[in-house]
């Protein structure tokens, strides 16, 4: 009873405060093909999928200005998020897909692979100054691709962590809200997950094998 309760005064307290429960999915890389709920089931979970909309990244970041599309703010149980819109360059794929991306300050790294990529991509950057590598959960029965790490050029120190979301613009229902704060107790949650196609199980063999893959377009980013 008292956590019904204390879901309730989540609710009440946005609605008070004119705040959509609006929802913001992370789905992983969406111009993938594989069995769409490999680590989405229950029995396999990367810990990466659990997140707290707390660790979002709340400081505006500098962008690419040829493949940056736009910013949406989304409320996540009383937290604003930003939610970076971007394309692929053409000179990195001649495709140019389109993603959302999240940035988080910290994940539960457990069971999450670090890809990196040749130095002249990874330094054709979405946020200038920081360089990127592809982020891969091993967890699950094929690995899924969650996002990327960026990492500063002249800092290594200072990094960040996207993960590729979706949202959705129609306010939810006040039983759903309920149901995301007894879950969560604060923070509305976002899973994630695309499992990944078979170059990719491929490349995170040869990483562990100590060779070299080329990285596809499909995770290409800028």
């Amino acid at each position: 009873l008292p956590r019904m309760v204390a879901g309730w005064m989540v609710v009440v307290s946005l609605a008070a405060a004119g705040v959509q429960a609006g929802s913001v999915h992370a789905t992983g890389n969406p111009h993938m093909e594989g069995d769409a709920d490999t680590c989405l089931s229950e029995a396999c979970k990367c810990p990466a999928m659990m997140l707290n909309p707390v660790a979002a990244v709340s400081k505006p970041l500098a962008t690419q200005e040829d493949t940056f599309l736009k910013i949406v703010k989304k409320k996540m149980m009383g937290f604003e998020v930003s939610i970076y819109h971007f394309k692929q360059p053409e000179r990195l794929s001649q495709l140019q897909l389109p993603f959302k991306i999240l940035p988080m300050h910290t994940l539960d790294l457990e069971g999450v692979v670090d890809l990196k990529v040749p130095p002249q991509q990874s330094a054709d950057s979405w946020f200038p100054g920081y360089k990127w590598s592809i982020l891969v959960c091993t967890k699950c029965e094929r690995p899924t691709h969650l996002g990327w790490r960026f990492e500063s050029v002249t800092k290594p120190s200072e990094q960040f962590y996207s993960l590729i979301v979706s949202y959705d613009d129609e306010a939810q229902t006040t039983a759903q809200a309920v149901a995301d704060a007894e879950k969560l107790g604060v923070a509305e949650e976002i899973s994630i997950g695309t499992p990944a196609p078979g170059w990719m199980v491929a490349m995170v063999l040869a990483m562990a094998q100590g060779t070299t893959t080329k990285v596809q377009s499909s995770a290409a980013i800028a």
